[in-house]
């Protein structure tokens, strides 16, 4: 039996994927820049992302029937050049990617957060689009949502919980946070 059928609406996605076994699939400096090089390519509008050491995650808006295919040709081009830098074989990816439709402004703003205090060093990490300007990174719906750039930057770098780069608080409800 085959995998269910994933809904393809058009609309603003959280996308992310993780490595098998959290094995760090984002070893050296050129790793990261194949991700984002190929991230670079896809067919959606990127708003934001961040790349782990074990995973990555986007913001992203994309067209109708479109995340399936994007996410397989990101997930594809990288796996392979990472299979061949490193000298290994086989799946990099711990099955298929996730996706949570963004859908209220709330999630959107917490998600802005989340992303951008993902690293242990959010300040500092250079593999996310709060850190550096990608010219592939369409940030205007971040600084609108937030009423100008100022106002974007304090909200994700000076509200952090004293010893917490993390965000406290999922917003919708659910009980369970995105890893």
């Amino acid at each position: 039996m085959g995998a269910i059928p994933r809904a393809q609406h058009a609309g603003l996605y959280h996308v992310m994927a993780r490595s098998i076994a959290e094995e760090r699939i984002f070893r050296v400096p050129e790793d990261f820049v194949d991700f984002v090089n190929a991230l670079a390519l896809i067919e959606w509008e990127c708003h934001a992302f961040c790349v782990m050491p074990t995973h990555y995650h986007v913001l992203a808006t994309l067209e109708e029937n479109v995340l399936a295919r994007a996410v397989h040709r990101l997930n594809r081009r990288y796996a392979t050049r990472f299979n061949r830098r490193h000298g290994r074989r086989g799946h990099v990816f711990d099955g298929p990617y996730r996706s949570v439709p963004v859908e209220s402004e709330r999630h959107f703003v917490w998600l802005a957060r989340y992303l951008a205090q993902n690293p242990p060093a959010p300040r500092s990490w250079q593999w996310s689009s709060f850190n550096r300007d990608f010219s592939f990174v369409d940030d205007g719906l971040l600084v609108e949502a937030f009423g100008g750039r100022g106002s974007l930057e304090r909200y994700i770098f000076e509200t952090l919980e004293p010893g917490s780069n993390q965000v406290r608080e999922w917003p919708l409800g659910t009980g369970s946070r995105p890893r």
